[in-house]
């Protein structure tokens, strides 16, 4: 099984986003067996975009944290939910406002000051939503009929 992070790099609006990954959903990941994290950990020349592409297509799941107004973020989330039709799984601090297109999706909300906090609540989710065949894609829960593409 393998993932990938969708988020900010760096600290931003005083959230430390290499630590969200390292104690928070890296824990889970590992926690979960789960291999993968974001296309930083690819150390092969070539495009980070057509990496980028690859894995937002091929991942079994896709972490995506929305706390702040990234635009590679959302970028990459849209992509996802145009590809592939679950196993998307959305966390945030609450710092900025959730863009009004996202208002109606369930996420996983942790503490910036303590993300390693929500570690227990983040497995249960993504197991709760690798157990599940229910739809997390916008784009195919309002577009009956529409197939999800084959990520082999």
């Amino acid at each position: 099984m393998r993932a990938f992070i969708v988020r900010p790099f760096g600290v931003k609006k005083g959230i430390d986003f290499e630590a969200v990954e390292r104690d928070l959903i890296g824990r889970a990941l590992d926690t979960l067996g789960i291999t993968g994290r974001t296309t930083g950990e690819i150390v092969a020349p070539g495009n980070i975009r057509e990496d980028m592409f690859h894995l937002l297509l091929t991942a079994d799941l896709v972490v995506a944290d929305m706390s702040i107004h990234n635009a590679n973020v959302f970028y990459e989330l849209g992509i996802r939910h145009a590809l592939r039709d679950k196993r998307t799984f959305l966390i945030r601090a609450p710092v900025d406002d959730t863009p009004f297109d996202l208002l109606t999706d369930r996420y996983l909300r942790y503490d910036p000051e303590h993300p390693g906090a929500s570690h227990d609540a983040l497995v249960a989710g993504i197991r709760d939503s690798l157990a599940s065949e229910g739809l997390d894609s916008p784009v195919f829960r309002l577009l009956p009929g529409l197939e999800a593409q084959d990520p082999s």
